[in-house]
């Protein structure tokens, strides 16, 4: 009996991490397409590979001591600056991550390690040309194994959008079904924060609107 019940809660936790990738699948993608549609052909995608030294271990904010690093020198040189990253589990249960950027055409990036920006192991740095796939074999590696995140580990983070860019993002990664009843119905452009387990809108009429929320895509 006892056994039994160890194997429920391990399927019930492996069902609740894949439906959190099937969610990040989603919001990647949207993320990819908005900042893609708000900065090309100026900007060109890069993805980056944070991964720790043997004798490195992982901390809670080893990513976003990163993004700080990276931010600065964006703001030297007047760039935008917007980034989506995610983590992943390495064969050993080491976390790495991937972050995703958009440098100015005629621009390349340092190598984050060489230039103090990462600095609990190596970096691999690349143009991304196939996006979808490149990160799909990426984000389903979540589910594969019985290795686990550690605790308090967030698997992915965005970051660099203004707020009618977050409220276009948030409509983006809404399922198609309720973009289209948000849109044909509502005349909804922006979605503008969730609260109490409702989703607050801005309709083209100027008004908000709260509507139930269908799903757990939020």
């Amino acid at each position: 009996m006892r056994q039994f019940q160890f194997q429920f809660n391990y399927d019930t936790n492996k069902e609740r991490l894949m439906r959190r990738l099937r969610r990040l699948r989603r919001r990647l993608w949207s993320w990819y397409n908005l900042v893609s549609s708000i900065l090309s052909p100026s900007y060109y995608p890069v993805s980056i590979t944070l991964t720790y030294a043997p004798t490195e271990s992982w901390e809670r904010r080893d990513i976003s001591l990163f993004l700080d690093r990276v931010r600065k020198y964006y703001k030297r040189r007047g760039w935008r600056f917007v980034y989506f990253w995610v983590a992943e589990l390495q064969q050993r249960g080491a976390v790495h991550y991937h972050v995703v950027l958009f440098v100015p055409r005629g621009h390349m990036l340092p190598k984050p390690d060489s230039h103090g920006w990462w600095r609990k192991g190596m970096t691999h740095i690349m143009a991304v040309e196939q996006f979808a796939a490149y990160f799909a074999k990426y984000i389903q590696k979540g589910v594969e194994g019985d290795l686990e995140f550690p605790k308090r580990l967030r698997i992915f983070g965005y970051g660099g959008l203004n707020e009618i860019e977050k409220g276009m993002y948030r409509c983006f990664w809404l399922p198609y079904q309720v973009r289209r009843y948000l849109l044909d119905v509502l005349g909804v452009f922006l979605v503008l924060r969730k609260r109490g387990g409702k989703i607050l809108v801005s309709s083209e009429r100027g008004i908000f609107v709260s509507i139930p929320q269908w799903c757990d895509c939020c």
